[in-house]
Order: structure tokens, then C-alpha cells, then sequence
């Protein structure tokens, strides 16, 4: 069974977190229970990755000022998604001014297939320090379904993200939740339901929602922002694909999967 992709970036990322002076007041902050700006810090790796250069980011016009947003975005390896979304919440963040807060799982998948049930070992006790460092803008969420706490802790992260839309803050999540093959958009089965609910909730609340296609390689990432939308299905499971849909008229055809 081949190993998750993302395990090959790590050593990158780390690099770039070395060359902007992080890893060092980062290691000490887990050490001490600290706490960071994730703005600040996004901004100092953003000059890393080679700002506007590098990533391109289109539609921020379609961002609300000053009130509650869900963004969706598809899943790509970690070498596109980490330099996307570190320029993408500094801009959100300077163009509309509401807090930015993710859902980032507490284990590092082990091998590469569909919500993979292997963590790598140690992983959450190296991820739970590094959310208590930015614990304003991170819901810890369980991807494990062995974990005890698996359902409780899915359910608290779920009430977490709809208070934060109610109090109007920007809320940013992946229906896919797990790394794509080939960045293209994974089967529609494996879409979690449980990121459609919470479409529904905001969407009863007027929450807009957002969908945001990410694409590119070594030489160019792509994040294009896409018209605001509210969701009208029953259930989770129609809600999410939904969403999926949105996201994937914002990408390229030949990144669509199952959208095609």
C-alpha cells in the first residue's frame, strides 16, 4: 500500500518554515504552550513561497466584508495547498477583515488511499501542539474512526465551525478532507456528508458560502475564488456533492474527476 503523498513535502515545508525564521520560535512555543498569530506568521512564509509570483489568487470581490463566510476548497498535495492556502487567508483576511479559522485533522494519514484509516505514528501528539499554537483559528478534527472520542470529537468541531459562521467569522474546509490523487477531484463516494450538514446550517443561517478551485505545480499555484452561493438539499450527502460541484467549476476540466 503506497505511502500518503504528503509524507514527501514535509521535508520542503519544513524547509521553508527554516528560511522565514519560524522553526525555531515555533519549537519553542509547542515547548512552552504558546500561543502565534497565524496572520503574522502566514505573511512571513507567504514571502517564502514567493508571494504573488508564485500564487495567483482571483475573485476576492466575491469575499463579504465584515460578516460570517464558508469556504470550500478541493484538496490538492500539500506542495500546491500549503503556498494556496497561506495566501489565501492573508488576503481574505486583509480584504474583508474577519478572522480566518480552518478544520485541520489531528493525524497524519500513513498511506495513500481514500480517508485512510493508518495514522502515522506520533503524529497527533506533534499536530495537537501545533493547533494549541493557533488555537484561534484551528478546529482540531479526529479522521480516525478508531479513536474513542472519533464521533464526539467530529461533533464538537462541527458546533465549533457553525458558531464561528454565526459570529461572523470565515471558516475554511475541504468536503474532500483527504489529499487527491493526481489533484484531480476525488470520487464522490468519499466526500464527507458531515461538511454538506454544515452547508445546510449556514446556509439556513444566510451564511454564504464560497467555493475556491486550487491547481498548479512547482512553477504556479492558481486559487480562483468563485461566486457566493447558499445550499438547498435535504441531506449531507447531496449538500456536500453540491459543494463539490461548486469547487470543481472553478478548476480546470481536466481537474474535475467525477465533475467532468
Amino acid at each position: 500500500m503506497p505511502l500518503a503523498p504528503e509524507l514527501g513535502t514535509i521535508r520542503g515545508i519544513v524547509r521553508k518554515f527554516k528560511s522565514a525564521g519560524l522553526v525555531g520560535e515555533m519549537v519553542s512555543g509547542m515547548v512552552h504552550g504558546e500561543r502565534r498569530d497565524l496572520i503574522d506568521d502566514a505573511r512571513r512564509l507567504v514571502a517564502e513561497y514567493g508571494g504573488a509570483e508564485f500564487v495567483r489568487v482571483s475573485g476576492l470581490e466575491n469575499v463579504p466584508e465584515g460578516s460570517g463566510a464558508m469556504i470550500v476548497i478541493n484538496h490538492p498535495n500539500s506542495d500546491v495547498l500549503v503556498p494556496a492556502m497561506l495566501n489565501l487567508i492573508v488576503k481574505v483576511y486583509d480584504h474583508g477583515g474577519q478572522k480566518p479559522v480552518f478544520l485541520m485533522g489531528e493525524e497524519i494519514p500513513m498511506t495513500q488511499t481514500f480517508n485512510s484509516i493508518y495514522p502515522v505514528p506520533g503524529s497527533k501528539a506533534l499536530i495537537s501542539r501545533f493547533q494549541h499554537l493557533y488555537s484561534d483559528n484551528v478546529i482540531p478534527v479526529p479522521i480516525f474512526r478508531s479513536r474513542m472520542d472519533y464521533r464526539s470529537g467530529r461533533a464538537a468541531a462541527f458546533g465549533k465551525a457553525v458558531a464561528t459562521l454565526e459570529s461572523g467569522g470565515v471558516v475554511f474546509i475541504s468536503p474532500e478532507g483527504h489529499v487527491e490523487i493526481g489533484n484531480i477531484i476525488s470520487p464522490i463516494e468519499t466526500f464527507h456528508a458531515g461538511t454538506g450538514r454544515m452547508a445546510i446550517a449556514a446556509s439556513m443561517n444566510g451564511v454564504n458560502i464560497l467555493p475556491v478551485g486550487i491547481w498548479g505545480d512547482e512553477n504556479r499555484v492558481r486559487v480562483q475564488i468563485g461566486a457566493p452561493f447558499l445550499v438547498d438539499e435535504p441531506d449531507g450527502v447531496r449538500a456536500v456533492r453540491a459543494l463539490m460541484g461548486r469547487i470543481a467549476n472553478e478548476l480546470p476540466p481536466q481537474f474535475r474527476g467525477p465533475f467532468a
